[in-house]
């Protein structure tokens, strides 16, 4: 990926975005530590992280402090990732859930269309050219776009952590929607083998389960997103 440089003057729904991630990093973990299960944490070190968001059809880079935290009782230190980020990915949750979710639940939806909003692409903010550049140099380089590939490999990371969320999944077979996650149907040109049909499926049911379910206990995607 091309170095990342945050705007001068972030847009306004991008910077609530980074305010909110900054807000809830620094914010006490509800989560027990994943080596002695204790639930007392002291801040320990500060550090930056890249995440990207879209606004008005533009990918915008941030630049985030997330903080780290130390365990009072055996010393573990982890970084707390906010419910709004994915361990791992750069694009925050909510971009990658409705992309995947939108291409999933949609029968005529592919890659290429689920990448635009409304018809439109999605481009990087990426400096088109060197200063010094000619108009026709300008006008001959290409603006990125977020590729199709993208969503593809966000459905593939989402199936493959069916078994962190299966929790969730039997979340809400006890709460009485069930019913929806046993309705999950792949359109047959979205796959060419069982395997991809499987993981199509998966992303689906999590999403569905995750869309019933953290409405009503959003902690619980906090510390399902929440990374050593």
């Amino acid at each position: 990926m091309a170095r990342l440089e945050e705007p001068d003057h972030l847009p306004s729904e991008a910077q609530r975005y980074k305010d909110r991630i900054e807000h809830d990093s620094a914010k006490r973990p509800g989560r027990q530590c994943a080596k002695c299960a204790g639930r007392q944490f002291h801040r320990h070190q500060k550090r930056r992280r890249w995440f990207l968001v879209v606004v008005a059809h533009i990918v915008c880079p941030l630049c985030c402090l997330l903080y780290r935290w130390r365990c009072v009782n055996c010393g573990t230190t982890f970084t707390h990732l906010p419910s709004l980020c994915v361990p791992f990915k750069r694009y925050l949750r909510v971009e990658i859930e409705a992309r995947a979710g939108a291409y999933v639940e949609t029968d005529p939806m592919t890659y290429r269309k689920v990448v635009k909003d409304r018809g439109a692409a999605v481009v990087y903010d990426d400096p088109i050219a060197e200063a010094d550049a000619t108009e026709a140099e300008k006008q001959a380089e290409a603006v990125r776009e977020l590729a199709p590939s993208t969503p593809h490999r966000w459905i593939g990371s989402i199936a493959a952590r069916r078994e962190q969320w299966q929790p969730v999944v039997e979340q809400t077979q006890r709460s009485g929607l069930g019913s929806r996650l046993s309705s999950m149907l792949i359109a047959s040109g979205k796959y060419r083998s069982e395997a991809r049909k499987r993981t199509l499926q998966a992303c689906g049911l999590l999403l569905r389960a995750l869309k019933s379910v953290l409405p009503k206990n959003p902690t619980q995607l906090a510390t399902l997103g929440s990374s050593p």
